[in-house]
């Protein structure tokens, strides 16, 4: 199991990239760390299992990635952050202990911060709160967490869909969050994706800007986060990048700015990286006023459709969603979306 620690250019920084491996009661693991199976026969009793390492106060944004191998018995399932009950305040350490095994799924505990999106009936919970959230899921479904410690908020997304915010973190938060999986179904299993492939939510992936820019978008942006390694700096791993980011607002006007120069000033990539970082308005105010200009661009019409649906404003969501399709009519995911959108009006 030695390979599972992925080197990185800044050895200090250390990010989840599999599943801890220190308990398995009723759990199988794979060789690689990132799949998981849930074999107890105990209907009554769940288990959430959490990453191997913590996601650090200073990873600004962070996303994870899980595939549905098997729904199991009765579907249950559920996928999102969790704190550890001793939790205190964040002291840098790597902190290991067992996995939290109740009858409670990810985010349904009172008193114990936590967030989950489950698949049986597309309720999110957070502390023990839940509410209707989004669409069920099941075999073969990729859901997607996002986590922004800048602007306080998580989503999630379902096969490369934004779902909408799905709940906030207090203002004052210092606990440490890892990356969970709950199970309340026999055979269910799953297979986490840390940032090893493509995700399939393509915000995440920068794969959009790659195809607007005639420069490589990860060598500039590697220069650019290390000429500011103190309040932002970009890991590469196997082709792919997180971010880890001080919480300095002032950093993502400066980035946005040095970004947009690197790929000749246009405004779809200032867009792009204003929505990424959870600007949403400043990302609504830029693309908006691309599409003054250029109103047939594929990309501004997709990501401001996204942003509309975030907003809760569905008609406007909607209008870009078609007009998209009238231009793209096989875009699937443009397809997906407003499928998404119209369940709810």
């Amino acid at each position: 199991m030695e390979n599972l620690e992925l080197p990185t250019p800044y050895n200090d920084i250390v990010l989840p990239n599999a599943w801890d491996i220190e308990n398995k009661s009723f759990i199988n693991i794979d060789s690689s760390g990132l799949k998981v199976s849930y074999t107890d026969p105990d209907e009554n009793k769940a288990i959430i299992i959490r990453a191997n390492h913590p996601i650090p106060l200073k990873c600004g944004i962070f996303y994870f990635e899980i595939k549905i191998k098997n729904k199991g018995k009765n579907g249950m399932i559920g996928v999102g952050y969790c704190t550890k009950k001793n939790d205190k305040e964040i002291d840098g350490s790597n902190i290991k202990t067992d996995y939290i095994y109740n009858m409670l799924m990810p985010g349904q505990e009172n008193g114990l911060w936590g967030c989950g999106y489950h698949g049986d009936d597309g309720n999110s919970f957070c502390s023990g709160s839940g509410e209707p959230y989004g669409p069920t899921y099941t075999v073969g479904d990729i859901i997607g967490c996002y986590l922004n410690f800048l602007k306080k908020i998580i989503f999630y997304t379902k096969n490369g869909v934004n779902l909408g915010i799905a709940c906030h973190l207090p203002d004052d938060f210092k606990k440490i969050i890892y990356p969970c999986v709950g199970f309340k179904s026999q055979g269910g299993s799953v297979e986490v994706n840390f940032g090893r492939e493509t995700f399939k939510y393509s915000a995440m992936t920068y794969e959009d800007i790659s195809k607007i820019s005639n420069n490589n978008i990860l060598t500039r942006l590697k220069d650019i986060f290390r000429k500011k390694s103190n309040n932002i700096l970009i890991l590469k791993d196997q082709e792919k990048v997180h971010f880890i980011m001080g919480k300095n607002e002032n950093v993502l006007v400066n980035l946005t700015g040095e970004l947009t120069k690197s790929l000749e000033k246009k405004q779809i990539s200032q867009g792009q990286i204003f929505f990424l970082m959870g600007e949403y308005y400043n990302a609504l105010e830029t693309l908006t006023k691309l599409l003054e200009i250029e109103p047939d661009n594929i990309m501004a019409l997709r990501y401001r459709g996204e942003i509309y649906y975030v907003m809760k404003k569905y008609k406007e969501s909607i209008a870009d969603l078609k007009k998209l399709l009238e231009i793209k009519p096989n875009d699937k995911w443009a397809t997906k979306a407003i499928e998404l959108v119209k369940t709810i009006l």
